[in-house]
C-alpha cells in the first residue's frame, strides 16, 4: 500500500537524488517517488515508515508522516 511522507529542506533535484539513495534498501519498499514541488515523497510495499522517516532525515532532510 502507499503512504506519504512531508520532507524539508529539498532545493534542487539533487537533493531529490539524496533522498531517494537514503530509502534505498530499505526492507519491502517497492517504489518511491520523490516530488520536488510538493515536497514530500510517495512510498509503496510493506515496510516500516518510521525507518523511511528515520533513514531521510539523518540524510539531512527532516521528514513527517503525511496524511
Amino acid at each position: 500500500y502507499k503512504r506519504q511522507i512531508k520532507i524539508s529542506n529539498m532545493k534542487c533535484n539533487g537533493c531529490v537524488a539524496n533522498v531517494e539513495k537514503a530509502l534505498q534498501g530499505l526492507p519491502g519498499l517497492e517504489s518511491a517517488t520523490v516530488s520536488l514541488q510538493q515536497a514530500n515523497a510517495v512510498l509503496s510495499g510493506d515496510f516500516d515508515l518510521d525507518e523511511a522517516i528515520r533513514r531521510v532525515t539523518e540524510a539531512g532532510y527532516p521528514a513527517e508522516k503525511q496524511d
